[in-house]
């Protein structure tokens, strides 16, 4: 099982960052795993709402995810419901965000298991590496547009 955890520190309100990243439609601005995204029930980042993420990787891949728990400005979690076109098993994540000053710290933390074979190929050793600099590339991807 891979696991992560990064952070960055962003000078914007705390409102600004979080109107970004629990936006589902502009997480491929920011995440490089990421070319699109919709929510599909509810239309706003709340406890059982859902969301979709779509990217590509050598073929098309999409990610549906629920919220577990959502408190604003504060901190979100969600669970991986399906995966489509990738061997994922299952995951989930969680952002959270601190004030500092007038700006922001965005910590993320996530797991993903793969489904057999692939977590005895891949897992930990390469999954997790991998994900972490995507992640951290990500964030700092996030810095550079809400700071621009």
């Amino acid at each position: 099982m891979a696991r992560v955890t990064c952070e960055v520190e962003i000078d914007a309100p705390v409102e600004q960052v979080w109107a970004v990243m629990q936006d589902p439609t502009r997480r491929g601005e920011w995440d490089y795993r990421i070319t699109g995204g919709r929510f599909t029930k509810e239309g706003y980042p709340t406890k059982g709402a859902q969301f979709l993420t779509s990217g590509r990787l050598i073929v098309p891949y999409s990610f549906e995810m629920e919220y577990l728990a959502v408190t604003p400005y504060r901190q979100t979690v969600v669970k991986l419901l399906r995966a489509h076109r990738l061997p994922v098993a299952s995951g989930a994540g969680s952002w959270t965000y601190l004030r500092n000053g007038a700006g922001t710290v965005v910590r993320t933390a996530f797991r993903i298991e793969l489904k057999q074979p692939w977590r005895l190929l891949l897992d930990p050793w390469a999954l997790q590496p991998l994900m972490y600099l995507v992640t951290k590339r990500s964030l700092r991807k996030l810095k550079r547009l809400i700071e621009r």
